[in-house]
Order: structure tokens, then sequence, then C-alpha cells
């Protein structure tokens, strides 16, 4: 099975019918979901969007995202990995590191997962994922 990381830029971007990047994202998730694709997320990263959203929106379109998320893990379209404390020090070791880099804690979960689940494609417009060697899949 295709399994894709999904990034707080694509949930945001799908959410904001405003957003610059809401055609590109939207098309780009009509796709993968056609092509089989199961999404895989985050606690952290829903965390931020769900923060993101409530804040350049309004609290009920964040209650809307998380009540559709639901429903998509619910249909089996997407998979909510939880940081537990393994993932939280392997996020802590890439933030250590790249100390050059303005690395969120959140993006280092992430990159944490992808490695930990050996996916290699993020759905992001994020380029902090291309310097850890994952490929940025933002558009159909």
């Amino acid at each position: 099975m295709n399994k894709i990381f999904v990034d707080t830029w694509a949930w945001y971007a799908l959410t904001d019918a405003a957003d610059t990047d809401h055609a590109l994202a939207q098309s780009a998730n009509e796709k993968w979901l056609d092509d089989g694709y199961t999404f895989i997320t985050t606690n952290f990263v829903v965390d931020e969007a769900i923060t993101l959203i409530r804040y350049n929106l309004h609290h009920q379109a964040a209650v809307q995202f998380w009540t559709m998320l639901l429903n998509l893990i619910d249909a089996g379209l997407v998979e909510l990995v939880r940081i537990d404390e393994t993932l939280e020090s392997a996020a802590w070791e890439i933030f250590e590191k790249y100390d050059d880099q303005k690395f969120s804690f959140t993006d280092c979960t992430s990159f944490a997962v992808m490695r930990a689940l050996d996916l290699s494609h993020a759905f992001t417009g994020d380029r902090h994922f291309e310097i850890l060697g994952f490929r940025v899949a933002h558009g159909a």
C-alpha cells in the first residue's frame, strides 16, 4: 500500500479555500486518494494544524477540521501516529544535530516518524523535508 506523510501545510491549504495553495493541495489530495494512498500524519502535526486554522480562520473551522480528520481516520484513509517517547527522542536528536536549520520541533517529530515508517514522500510545501532527504510532493 502506498503511504504519504501529510504535513501541516497540506492540512491548512486543504482547509482554507482562500489559501494561495488551496487548489494545488486539493488537486493533489484527490489524485493521491484516487490512487489508493493512505495518508500518515501525527498528533503533533494535527495540533499545529488545528491551532493555525483557529488563529487564521475561526474556531468553527478548527472544529470542522477535527471532525473531518476523525471521519478520514474511521474510513481508513488517514493513519494518526501518536508521538511516543521513542519518537520524541529521535526527534530531539534531529533537532540537536541540525542547529544550522530552522526546523520546528514538530518538523523533527515528522522526520522521525517518516524515518521510522520508511516513508519517502511528504505532502507539504515545506522545503525542510528535502534537507533531510525526503521528497516533497505538493502537486498532482
